[in-house]
Parts: structure tokens; sequence; C-alpha cells
């Protein structure tokens, strides 16, 4: 079993450190994490988070800080803004693996820590830098302690119940109060579903004592750095997102999640109806499928109710569906029942060699308006197809080796091979949002050092990390920007919303040489009435232009 483990471990490196460094980081999500990690190194400032030098409240400090500390090791790149990404889901499938080892058996555990890592939105969100995977790592890590607690006494108890409350205020200054609010629904839920009502009034207060301890510190600090910080936190990010309705950010329909766990938990959710169905049948009077089982729904519905919705969220429900599904699989597998296994193996086949054929016809086709890859980056074929060589392999397997264990391995692996090979050959000419880092990392040398920016919110996060020029200025919306730019100290930053804004800036700093980054439609209506433009490139609705001073200084 220890080999076993040790091969879990190997594909865990594999999978989630070897991309990390591979794939063009995404605007604006990905520069936006790495421009403040970046910005609190640079100035010191460790308690207020700032983007692009402005006051930025939208979620507390943890999450910039281990950003921040990772950058601080492998340097300030892909590897090191991704790193506590995937770092995090390591220690989230520790977790898995150790509680469902210490109630089941060890081989249970390493089929759920299994699941957990090659889950498809897991992987994919492991190599990416986001904020959910670290806060979906707090609430396993607080629940996978809380859960032993209960049937623990005295010190061993009060060290689990500690322990749960410091990984809930880890949680907490990761992503906010919603962090607090799952594990509360569901050890609320638990307790009152196994009727123990007495330890709904005794149970709390050493977690709360330990989210105190975690959470208060900076708490504080930051309020008395900036008081309007909780004001802003708890009222705009908090309550108007959650029942803003129709004028919520990323306003989404109730059912919105149920696609996203579907097509997230491939490839297990095409053999998990048997195997869950089988579980909650037989065993639910388990307490273990009972707390896994509201610890996957509670969350999963109070995320659908909330106005505002991202794929993303969802996360933190990924963890128990892992383990009741190893709980049922372990059963099914040992006694021959395959055929929902062979179904699922075969449509993965299926889905593969359907993709390697058709990727392989689209390479061939002198057509390049049909074709994946530009001519630049067409060596990404050859990646690709390999990558869906290896898949189909696998999926080959799953239905033909002799030994069970092995082909439930390349189940799983079939498609988590696919997504790590797909972070090396991810089709850059065919998003602005992929190749912005390409495209501004060729302009640096273009930029006089002396030049003041001017970008739109499309293109400011990675003006910040690529150019290394977070004092830009705003042109157009304000979009997430919009709280620090109403500060008075940081209000002249925000040129305008219409391009006839730019006529006064240039006329103001004449002896100064400007550059504009960003869409087309922000510079080019006014383009004719500016200098003409001693630089300029494009790609596709992207712009970059360099102006020099019509009055350079200390001429008259």
């Amino acid at each position: 079993m220890r080999k076993l483990l040790f091969i879990l471990i190997g594909l865990y490196l594999l999978l989630y450190f070897a991309p990390l460094g591979s794939r063009p980081m995404v605007v604006p999500d990905e520069m936006r994490y790495g421009e403040m990690a970046a910005e609190m190194i640079h100035s010191g400032d460790w308690v207020v988070p700032r983007l692009m030098e402005l006051r930025y409240f939208e979620k507390p400090i943890l999450g910039h800080w281990l950003n921040a500390g990772s950058m601080l090791l492998f340097g300030e790149n892909r590897f090191g803004i991704r790193f506590a990404s995937a770092l995090s889901v390591g220690l989230a499938a520790l977790a898995v693996f150790l509680l469902v080892r210490r109630e089941r058996d060890e081989k249970t555990g390493l089929l759920a820590a299994f699941i957990l890592l090659t889950s498809a939105l897991v992987q994919t969100l492991g190599t990416y830098s986001s904020l959910d995977s670290m806060v979906a790592s707090f609430v396993t890590l607080s629940l996978c302690c809380f859960y032993p607690a209960l049937s623990a006494v005295g010190k061993r108890r009060a060290g689990w119940l500690l322990l749960a409350g410091f990984f809930v205020g880890g949680a907490f200054l990761v992503k906010g109060f919603l962090a607090i609010a799952i594990p509360v629904m569901v050890i609320g839920g638990f307790l009152l579903l196994q009727k123990r009502w007495k330890d709904l009034f005794t149970m709390p207060w050493l977690p709360l004592l330990g989210i105190l301890v975690v959470s208060l510190p900076w708490s504080i600090a930051v309020a008395l750095r900036e008081p309007d910080y909780w004001n802003y936190f708890f009222w705009e990010e908090h309550i108007h997102r959650f029942f803003a309705k129709g004028a919520a950010q990323h306003a989404e329909p109730f059912w919105y999640f149920v696609p996203v766990i579907l097509l997230g938990a491939l490839p297990w959710t095409l053999i998990a109806p048997i195997p869950l169905f089988k579980t909650f049948k037989q065993r639910w009077g388990d307490p273990l499928v009972r707390f896994c089982s509201l610890w996957f729904a509670l969350p999963f519905l109070f995320f659908s109710a909330s106005s505002g919705k991202l794929g993303t969220y969802i996360l933190p429900c990924f963890p128990p569906l892992a383990i009741l599904l190893a709980l049922g699989l372990a059963k099914p597998l040992e006694e021959g029942r395959e055929k929902f296994f062979r179904v699922g193996a075969r449509i993965l086949l299926s889905v593969f060699a359907l993709g390697f054929v058709g990727l392989g016809i689209t390479a061939l086709l002198p057509m390049e308006s049909v074709k994946l890859y530009q001519p630049w980056e067409s060596y990404k074929y050859a990646f690709a197809l390999v990558g869906l060589l290896v898949s189909v392999t696998l999926a080959f397997w799953a239905l033909r080796h002799s030994k069970r264990p092995v082909r439930l391995a390349c189940f799983g692996l079939s498609v988590a091979f696919g997504v790590a090979f797909f972070q090396f050959c991810m089709p850059e000419s065919r998003s602005v949002s992929v190749s912005m880092e390409r495209f501004l990392d060729q302009q640096k040398g273009h930029i006089p050092p002396d030049a003041l920016v001017v970008t739109d919110t499309r293109a400011f996060t990675a003006v910040g990390w690529v150019l290394g020029r977070p004092d830009a200025y705003i042109l157009g919306g304000q979009g997430e920007l919009d709280y620090g730019l109403a500060y008075e100290d940081s209000a002249y930053r925000f040129l305008g919303k219409t391009p006839e804004e730019l006529l006064p800036f240039f006329a103001q700093h004449a002896d100064r040489p400007i550059v504009l980054v960003g869409r087309h439609q922000r510079f080019d209506p006014v383009l004719d009435k500016l200098p003409k433009p001693i630089y300029q490139d494009r790609f596709r609705y992207l712009r970059f232009y360099v102006f020099k001073p019509r009055n350079p200084k200390g001429t008259p």
C-alpha cells in the first residue's frame, strides 16, 4: 500500500507542478493576483490589499500572502503565482486521504484522493492562479478535522476542534464570511441530522477561538489602516452580491452549477450514478456517508441560491463527492459488477479517438480559418496529438487491462493527462485573454522610461504584471477598480469614460511620451486628433501606441 501512496504523490507532482510554467498567464484573474502579490512584495505593505496601487477590498489578505510567499520562493513568474493553488489541492487531497483512512481503510482513502486529484475542474483550477483552490482547501481541512472530533474525547477532541477552527479562520482570510458559512451549515446540519442537539451549544466555542486567533490580528490591523474596509467588504462583497438578483455580478440561473458539477467531475461522472445510488441506499445510516452528503448538498444549494455565480465557487463540493464515490466504487469493483464502468470507459475512448482524428484532419487542411493553431504556433499540434494519443491509450487500457485497480487508474488518468497536456498546447492565437502576455512582452523595449501609460479595464492587469506599470491611467469603464478610484488621492488616475478624454490629457502632458494600451474602440475614435504615433502594434482588437512628447522638457 505504501507503494501506491508514493505513486499517487508522484502523479500529483507530475500533473500539478510540471505544467505550472508552461501556459501563458490569463487575463484578468491570474495577472490580477500576480500583480497584487508583486505590489505587496515591492511596497512592503502586507496589510492593505492593492491592485494597480489602488485600494482593492474585494477579498481579504491570506490568498495574497500565500501568492507573495510563493513568488518570493520561486520568482515573479508563472510558476510562482500558480504554486499556491497547486499546493492547496494537494493539501485537500491529503486531508481526504487521512480522513477516509481513519474511518475506513488506506485503499479507500487513496482512491478518494485519486478521484479528487483527477477531477477535471479541480485539476484545471489547481494549475491556475485563483483563490478558489485555496479556500476549498481550507474548508476541506476544517471539515476533515471536525469529523474526528465527533467521536473523540478529552484533550483529543479539544485539539481537533481547535484545529478545525484554525482552518476555518484561514478560509475566512482567503474568501471572507462565505467561507465560514460552509463549515457552519455542514456541521450544524449534521448535528441536527444525528440528533446531537446539545453539541450545537458546546462544540462551537473552541473552533470559534481558533477562528479568532487566526483572523483577528489582521482584521484589526486593516480596520485601523482603512476604516471603510469592513463596511465595503461585508455589504458590497457579501450581502449585495448574494441578494442582488438581476443586477448581480455574474448573474446566473438557479441550475447553473448542475452542468458545472457534471463536467467538472469528469471522468468520474460517467460512472458515478450507480455507485452513489448504492452508497445512499445501503449505507445511509453510516455517519460518514451522511456527513459527506450534507457537505456536498448544502454548499451546492447555498451557492445555487446566490444571485451571482461563477463555476469556481462550487469547488468545496468536490472533496465530499470524491469520498462518496470512493466508498461506492471499492465494493462493486471487488465484486466484479463493472458494467457501469465499462460504459464510461467506452465513452471516453470514443471521445478521445474522435478528438485525435478530428485534430489530425484539421492540422492537414490547407484552410487557415479552420485551424486550431496559427502558423507561428503550429508546433502545438504535435503536443495536442500526443496528449490525445496518451488519453486514447489510457482509455483503452481501462477497458482491456486484466487488473481492476489498473483499469480504474487508467480511467481517471485518461482525462487527467489530457488536461495536463492541454497546458502545453493552449491556442494563444485564438484568445486575447491568453495571448496578451506574449503581445505585451514584445512591446517592453518600446516604452520610454519616463512615459505615461494609459490603459483600459480589459488590459490594466496585464499592463501592471507584464509591463510593470501599476501607475497607469484608466480610460473607459472603471470595472473592478471603481472603489479604489473613488478615493480622493487616486481619482486623478481615471481619465473618463469616452475616448475624447484623451485630448486634454495629451495637452496637459505634452512634455512626456505617452503609451496607449487597450481595445481599439478606446483610442481609434480620436486617433486622427492625436499626434502621429512613433510606434504601433496590434493583435486582434488590442492596440499598442507610443507617442513622443510634442514639447520636451527644457524647450521653450
